[in-house]
């Protein structure tokens, strides 16, 4: 059988799991964390957080599917926990996790993945669980359309485009200390490198590291953690399309963030728990 990152169609700066393996019906596999975490007090950012456990989720789609080919697994929902830790520094971390059973949408299957993140000392550090639509190249293809452009090009030792995803934004309080809106400018193909390789697309974890960024402009959390995360995904952004962020306070550390396109098009939704630090 191929290696499983060789069947999903994210591939490296995006893609960095190592050592992944299938134990019964368990995947496992490690990573290093890389991404800077600005505000975000733990050891990782949620946003990249999410990335590892979304990769990883991708990699269980493809050690489940009957069909060895490569397929694109798209993040439909996803419940994140993060628990607190004695650790105070982890030099990798380890995602462990399985398929929980196969739905069907209008037109796909989804796969229902968990997974639980553990640092190198073996503590809980998170838990996710979430669903996938699982796509064959044709059916990406037909969905989303091909790439006429060149891939965007990355090399082993070239800086990662998710090292640091927080981009400028204008920043408009719509009610001061409740709700602030912000406007992300469409982005490059090279933010997307390696999301994915037919086509370049907004990884939700790059849309995520921006909304999450917003909460430390509101009293009281200039440094916080993210307990909980509910993330539900309406549409994939693409290369130069702006994307328009709405963060909604209920005053006891719940935030709603809302992404839109600039015609007003619902793309996906955030809900933040946050603790302040």
């Amino acid at each position: 059988m191929k290696p499983l990152l060789e069947l999903i169609g994210e591939t490296a700066p995006y893609a960095r799991a190592f050592d992944v393996t299938v134990k019964d019906d368990v995947v496992l596999g490690w990573f290093k964390p890389e991404q800077r975490r600005h505000s975000e007090t733990t050891l990782l950012s949620l946003s990249e957080m999410l990335r590892s456990m979304a990769l990883h989720g991708a990699l269980i789609g493809a050690a489940a599917n009957p069909v060895k080919a490569r397929h694109y697994y798209l993040g439909s929902r996803a419940e994140l926990r993060v628990f607190p830790v004695e650790a105070t520094e982890s030099e990798v971390f380890q995602c462990v996790g399985r398929l929980e059973g196969i739905d069907r949408s209008n037109l796909f299957p989804l796969y229902r993945v968990s997974g639980t993140c553990l640092t190198d000392r073996g503590e809980r550090y998170a838990e996710l669980d979430g669903a996938l639509l699982v796509l064959t190249e044709e059916e990406f293809v037909g969905l989303k359309g091909a790439d006429a452009s060149a891939r965007p090009s990355w090399s082993p030792g070239q800086p990662s485009p998710y090292a640091d995803p927080i981009r400028p934004m204008t920043l408009e309080w719509m009610e001061p200390g409740r709700m602030l809106r912000a406007s992300l400018p469409g982005l490059p193909r090279e933010d997307f490198a390696g999301h994915f390789d037919l086509r370049p697309l907004c990884p939700l974890t790059l849309t995520l590291a921006n909304a999450c960024s917003l909460v430390a402009h509101f009293p009281g959390h200039g440094r916080f953690w993210v307990s909980r995360c509910a993330i539900s995904c309406k549409d994939v952004v693409d290369p130069g399309q702006a994307q328009r962020l709405t963060c909604v306070s209920d005053g006891a550390g719940r935030f709603v963030i809302t992404v839109e396109s600039d015609a007003g098009q619902r793309l996906g939704r955030f809900k933040l728990e946050v603790v302040s630090a």
